[in-house]
């Protein structure tokens, strides 16, 4: 236990290395992500792997390698989604930076909302959500959209000078500074991007303080100060080369060629060749990282042309011994049919007329289990489709239905579960037994399907750990599903974007008997206690106690049941 606890420290140590070499040390840094990475897949450890794949991904991508940067951030997003969906905005925002970095704003501003609207932005560790918000307001900013990029701005500015939050104050101010520089307030641009400056020296992150310095370089420019243009350009292509940050290189070194081009047309050349040098650099990187994929793929089917043509020969090879063994057999069979032929062709009549017996009598026992099953297999359907009858005559007698075409669309989804019911069928040996994982995602999915509800993004999650059930308990238990889908796209997802639905059958591990785990993120309701019933919990009822089971419901944000049966 003590080795375990020693080796998840050194995850995060790894992890807190990475993040501390990242304004100072860019290569380094990508060197403890990775370690650190490593180790927490080895251990297993959740939390450790997707804070260090949040590092290298940060640091590849402000470094100019955005092909690892947008990998990792994907990879971190997809661990997340599956084990950890709290930190999915992490990852949002870190394909964001990706797009960012490639000036992609209508593709970085998609991801944006998207953390934006996640369910738990409020609950981002430390304050992360002004980190979604400053984020925002540049992209709004990018796009020109300057009413937009100055609210996020002075939100952010306000409430994080009241929680202390220094970074976020600077970050605000650059928005908001760069916005007046493109409306030409270079006034209020000054008074914003020192603002910035200052809150970025007091948080005491010269990284941050280098980028912000080309932004005010770029205010003197316009106000035609040269002087104080070239000295901030200057310290903002110092930190780009201290902090191995490309980007900021060419934007500083370009606005220094800028300057330069009508007094010293040489000094101008100089920091020209600074912007190529780096802009090579920059989009080398990506090329040789897709070179090497083209090759790897080329070697990778080179080495699969190989070993096909080695099981090709070896299949040539075989096939011919087994020619020449069939060959020599027959030859040995005709040369002793021919010398005992007369002593043995009554033995060989009586063998055939022997094997033609026991054949005729196989064709005839299997044709009796055929029939049998076909017997069975129509009386489940007339059973079944009594199933049908039933729920159509309850559903005329029911005056809760005003909308024919939700009439229709349930009753197509009842049927349709019936239908795939006996498409799920193992025919081969019995008529009994349903295939339940197919069964249960085939019919969620076409249930989910059947509403189209624009504006909504709903996710369907089905995990089945029971191989095969009967069709007498795999009936109903379809039906309850496909009221509950039901319930849930016409109901539950009303007033959100985006909906998730988790359906899950297992064994209960104490009681032995097999459960229903359904749970959406709607805006729920109480099934025991409901004061207006509708046909569909009342079918659902009266389903589950023909399965005698037992129901267990929470009262929280969602709907969420539980049935044992």
């Amino acid at each position: 236990m003590t080795e375990v606890i020693d080796d998840t420290n050194r995850v995060i140590s790894l992890w807190q290395l990475a993040r501390y070499h990242t304004m100072t040390d860019p290569r380094q840094a990508v060197v403890y992500a990775t370690e650190s990475i490593r180790l927490a897949r080895k251990l297993n450890y959740t939390y450790g792997e997707l804070v260090s794949l949040q590092a290298l991904s940060f640091v590849s991508t402000i470094t100019g390698d955005w092909q690892n940067g947008m990998q990792t951030a994907y990879e971190g997003l997809q661990v997340s989604q599956a084990k950890y969906p709290k930190l999915e905005i992490v990852f949002y925002n870190l394909i964001a930076l990706v797009y960012e970095k490639q000036q992609d704003s209508q593709h970085r501003l998609e991801w944006l909302l998207k953390a934006k609207n996640h369910p738990e932005i409020e609950s981002l560790p430390n304050n992360g959500k002004w980190l979604i918000y400053h984020n925002l307001g540049e992209v709004y900013e990018n796009l020109n959209e300057f009413d937009s990029a100055m609210y996020y701005g002075n939100l952010i500015d306000t409430s994080c000078r009241k929680l202390n939050i220094p970074i976020e104050v600077s970050y605000a101010n650059a928005v908001m500074g760069r916005v007046e520089k493109k409306r030409k307030n270079y006034p209020q641009a000054l008074h914003y991007l020192r603002t910035a400056i200052g809150f970025s020296n007091k948080f005491g992150n010269p990284f941050l303080e280098s980028e912000q310095s080309v932004d005010l370089a770029g205010v003197f420019q316009a106000m035609n100060q040269p002087d104080s243009a070239i000295f901030y350009a200057e310290k903002a292509l110092a930190g780009g080369r201290q902090f191995k940050n490309l980007v900021l290189t060419i934007n500083a070194a370009k606005l220094l060629a800028q300057i330069y081009e009508q007094k010293n047309p040489a000094k101008a050349i100089n920091y020209l060749k600074i912007v190529n040098a780096s802009n090579d650099s920059l989009y080398t990187t990506s090329r040789i990282f897709q070179t090497q994929n083209i090759v790897n793929t080329i070697k990778q089917r080179e080495r699969e042309l190989v070993e096909a043509k080695k099981e090709y020969d070896y299949s040539i090879r075989q096939n011919a011994l087994i020619g020449f063994l069939a060959f020599f057999g027959i030859l040995t069979l005709i040369l002793i049919r021919n010398n005992r032929q007369k002593q043995k062709s009554n033995a060989i009549l009586k063998d055939k007329n022997r094997e033609i017996s026991l054949q005729k009598d196989e064709i005839e026992k299997t044709m009796e289990q055929k029939q049998v099953l076909l017997s069975e297999l129509q009386h489940r359907v007339k059973n079944n489709l009594q199933y049908v009858i039933s729920i159509l005559e309850i559903q005329k007698e029911s005056a809760s239905h005003s909308n024919i075409d939700d009439l229709i669309r349930s009753n197509q989804n009842r049927i349709h579960s019936i239908a795939l019911l006996h498409k799920k069928l193992n025919v081969s040996e019995s008529v009994n037994d349903v295939d339940l994982k197919r069964y249960v995602t085939d019919l969620s999915e076409l249930v989910k399907d059947s509403y189209d509800i624009k504006g909504n993004n709903v996710s369907l999650f089905v995990t089945c750990d029971i191989e095969t059930l009967s069709i007498t308990k795999a009936l109903p238990l379809g039906l309850i599903i496909v009221e509950l889908v039901s319930n849930s796209m016409k109901h539950a997802f009303k007033n959100q974007p985006n909906g998730i639905i988790n359906i899950e059958i297992a064994q209960d591990k104490n009681s032995k008997k097999n459960c229903l785990h359904y749970i959406d993120n709607g805006i729920g309701f109480d099934f025991k206690n409901i004061q207006t019933k509708g046909l569909g919990v009342e079918i659902t009822k009266g389903l589950i106690d023909q399965l005698n089971g037992t129901v267990e419901t929470q009262l929280k944000k969602g709907f969420e049941l539980k049935m044992c049966f």
